[in-house]
């Protein structure tokens, strides 16, 4: 567990999640997923149960090769990342991963600090050369975050999205070497 301070002040930490964290990133997700066209869960979508959630906690725990983080200020989850390394042996040297945080927090560091945390973790990791994402063109200032961190635009699903809006959205995929 590590401690940060945000912009603004907060205090928040960053740690992998236990079990009994699983109703706290259930409420995380149902706050952020209506709060944004940014990410590619509908609110509708998402249907999974404390036990789902406990399960993926259990498993990401025993995957050396994966990972999930939660930043948690005053005891509530405000961030969460993701990392799995590719199933294929071909691929398994690349990790794909997905993070988000609370629209409360957001522009304060937070999705910083839990990708820079995702970053050294990767350095250390004796499989995991390679960690990719994918962002929706619209989201600018994700997109900047992760320039800012060395990510490298490596390619365009054109229309790749269709907002509820009608609006086609394009999904650039970036990475970072971590060897």
């Amino acid at each position: 567990m590590n401690n940060y301070q945000a912009k603004g002040g907060i205090k928040f930490t960053i740690r992998q999640p236990i079990e009994s964290d699983a109703e706290g990133i259930i409420h995380f997700a149902k706050v952020l997923f209506p709060s944004t066209d940014q990410v590619v869960t509908t609110p509708e979508e998402f249907t999974m149960t404390v036990e789902q959630e406990q399960a993926w906690i259990r498993s990401s725990a025993q995957n050396p090769d994966s990972i999930i983080l939660i930043a948690e200020a005053d005891n509530v989850i405000v961030g969460l990342l993701s990392l799995a390394a590719h199933a294929k042996k071909k691929f398994a040297h690349t990790g794909e991963f997905g993070v988000s945080v609370h629209p409360n927090y957001q522009g304060m560091g937070i999705g910083r600090k839990l990708v820079e945390t995702l970053l050294e973790w990767a350095k250390g990791n004796a499989h995991i050369e390679k960690v990719f994402l994918n962002v929706f063109h619209t989201n600018q200032k994700a997109i900047e975050l992760y320039r800012s961190l060395g990510f490298i635009e490596e390619g365009r699903h054109i229309k790749a999205a269709k907002q509820p809006s009608g609006e086609y959205v394009d999904v650039i995929q970036m990475y970072v070497e971590t060897k």
